[in-house]
């Protein structure tokens, strides 16, 4: 009995030991992007902006507008070439490592700000795109 307890403890303790590392954790992926820029400020004379990737398996996970969720349809963001559009802003995936950004004139007093999220497996990333008022 005593050999069964101490056993049983024995295997406890390895169990613990090795279940308890300080290894890399699942879903800790690294940046399987690489963004050339994470900011973009676009002033009255620059209306948009080319962002490249290192990486072409990513995907637009979401996009908001000033604080607002944008719904864009039935886009595949997984594609290689797709176009987001609205009256605020343009999106382009030209190709796998491309994604052009246009924002038209912010007749606004304050700073208009997109958001854009991707994703590729388990990381995400995003890239925030600010228009400066046209005053």
């Amino acid at each position: 009995m005593k050999n069964t307890v101490k056993l049983s403890i024995f295997t406890l303790i390895l169990f613990l030991q090795f279940s308890c590392s300080e290894s890399k954790l699942d879903g800790d992926w690294d940046d399987n992007i690489g963004l050339s820029q994470k900011e973009i400020e676009l002033s009255s004379e620059n209306s948009s902006a080319l962002v490249t990737t290192s990486g072409d398996s990513w995907w637009i996970s979401c996009i908001v507008f000033n604080g607002n969720v944008i719904d864009f349809g039935d886009v595949n963001t997984l594609q290689d070439n797709f176009v987001i559009e609205n009256a605020d802003f343009k999106i382009e995936r030209k190709n796998a490592t491309e994604i052009y950004v246009e924002m038209p004139e912010n007749n606004t007093d304050s700073v208009s700000v997109l958001n854009i999220y991707l994703e590729a497996g388990d990381y995400f990333t995003g890239i925030i795109v600010r228009r400066l008022p046209d005053l």
